[in-house]
């Protein structure tokens, strides 16, 4: 059984985000993140992240991390999409899905949907920057617990039009200090 509705944080929420977003804790946890995204290109993988790139996708994950909490995977996919909006896109739907799995184990997504802002450039006829492709973000928990946050870039099928910048471009952006 599925049930989903749109994503809304509250007020309470939104505040102590501001104050993450301002503070040291920010810089902490994009440090971290940057050191395992760097090490698992370099050759090093840990039980931390994964990097999974295909023709038609590349992901980023990041698996629950002991010193992390809920809070934390929210604030960095939160930063993350301000980020990507800031980069041309629109959000084209931000939704949390419920999921009953077989033994009534329940599964939650919280997903932030985006897409590239390419409808001027289609309008006046110009070439469509395609940028990263489609991005959704997604924190998964299981029981409750945040189980990984997934950060997937999908590429369009027709490319005769330029590719997408890849996976490596995009994590300097949602990485930058």
């Amino acid at each position: 059984m599925q049930t989903s509705k749109q994503l809304i944080r509250k007020e309470e929420y939104d505040s102590a985000y501001e104050t993450w977003k301002l503070g040291t804790d920010r810089h902490s946890a994009l440090r971290r993140v940057r050191e395992m995204y760097e090490l698992y290109m370099l050759g090093r993988r840990s039980a931390d992240c994964d990097v999974i790139q295909t023709p038609t996708y590349a992901m980023f994950i990041i698996h629950a991390l002991d010193d992390w909490d809920t809070d934390d995977y929210r604030y960095l996919m939160d930063f993350w999409k301000e980020r990507i909006l800031e980069e041309g896109y629109y959000t084209y739907m931000s939704d949390k899905r419920h999921d009953i799995l077989d033994g009534g184990v329940h599964e939650k997504i919280e997903r932030h949907y985006m897409k590239p802002d390419v409808f001027e450039a289609m309008k006046l006829g110009l070439p469509i920057d395609r940028r990263y492709g489609n991005l959704t973000m997604e924190l998964v928990f299981f029981e409750n617990e945040a189980d990984f946050l997934k950060l997937t870039m999908g590429f369009y099928h027709e490319r005769s039009r330029g590719r997408e910048k890849g996976l490596d471009r995009l994590m300097e952006v949602l990485l930058k200090p």
